[in-house]
């Protein structure tokens, strides 16, 4: 296992952890394109702190492809699902923003509740994920702290 960095993973996983809980305000509030985009980037900062935690290439915004390298780090104990995640949480991060991203219509006229709903709990799933791995690290580290 790589030598792993507690400062730099704490640092993404602590703002991973603030945009969730903002996603998770702007859903209780009726903005179901921001807490889709909000839940997204929860999920992209989580992903990202953990590989740069370990010294792993973490560029880019692409949720699917971070959340790849961060499964093929781990390995086996990666849980099972988080792909399906990830890449349902990829599909938020242009189009929950921009007024032309979709045919006619600005973003909010085309997310719902349930679509909100949809992307916390995938959210959800990918930090859990990432904290799991954070922990399997952690035990496998030199000294054994995370």
């Amino acid at each position: 296992m790589p030598d792993v960095d507690a400062q730099e993973f704490d640092r993404w996983r602590t703002q991973s952890g603030r945009a969730l809980a903002t996603a998770v305000l702007a859903a209780a509030g009726d903005q179901h394109e921001w807490a889709c985009f909000l839940a997204e980037q929860a999920a992209q900062l989580a992903v990202k702190g953990l590989l740069h935690a370990v010294g792993e290439d973490a560029w880019g915004h692409d949720l699917a492809l971070l959340e790849g390298r961060a499964a093929a780090m781990i390995g086996r104990s990666w849980s099972t699902g988080i792909g399906d995640a990830a890449a349902r949480l990829s599909r938020h991060y242009i189009a929950t923003r921009y007024p032309d991203a979709h045919a006619s219509g600005e973003p909010g006229a085309h997310y719902r509740k349930a679509d909100a709903d949809q992307a916390l709990e995938d959210a959800r799933l990918v930090l859990a994920a990432v904290d799991r791995a954070w922990e399997t690290l952690g035990e496998h580290d030199g000294e054994g702290e995370t």
